[in-house]
């Protein structure tokens, strides 16, 4: 399946020399399903929908699905990254939205956290390299 990479892609409400700025690593502009779990409280049950990742980085992404998420919650989503290979799930916090779409942060505590994200960023900066050849 292709699918269509651009590196800083402007964030949602942002310039995008605002973004540049801000950003610890590049986002690019990518098109994938993305599943997201969010555990409520008292009592506690898991809410799972399906939903749609754009503007991934190895810091977050934009995924746009329909739930109702507060800015300052904290999901999980699991997603296959754009460039393909093994599923991976990122414990986030809920930073923006604009209507059903959601800007999420990685949560990195610990070192499987950096780990991922580290593979991610790899894995993008090797797919956008493998774009930019053909």
């Amino acid at each position: 399946m292709a699918r269509d990479l651009d590196s800083d892609a402007a964030p949602l409400g942002r310039s995008s020399i605002e973004n540049a700025r801000k950003r610890r690593s590049p986002r690019f502009t990518a098109d994938f399903p993305v599943q997201v779990r969010v555990t409520t409280e008292g009592p506690t049950k898991v809410i799972a929908c399906d939903g749609q990742g754009t503007d991934i980085s190895g810091g977050g992404l934009a995924v746009t699905a329909d739930i109702d998420l507060h800015i300052g919650s904290q999901i999980r989503v699991r997603f296959t990254p754009p460039y393909g290979g093994e599923p991976m799930a990122f414990r986030c916090f809920v930073r923006n939205r604009e209507g059903s779409c959601y800007g999420v942060e990685f949560i990195t505590e610990n070192d499987e956290d950096y780990q991922n994200a580290g593979e991610l960023m790899t894995g993008l900066a090797a797919m956008k390299d493998s774009l930019l050849l053909t």
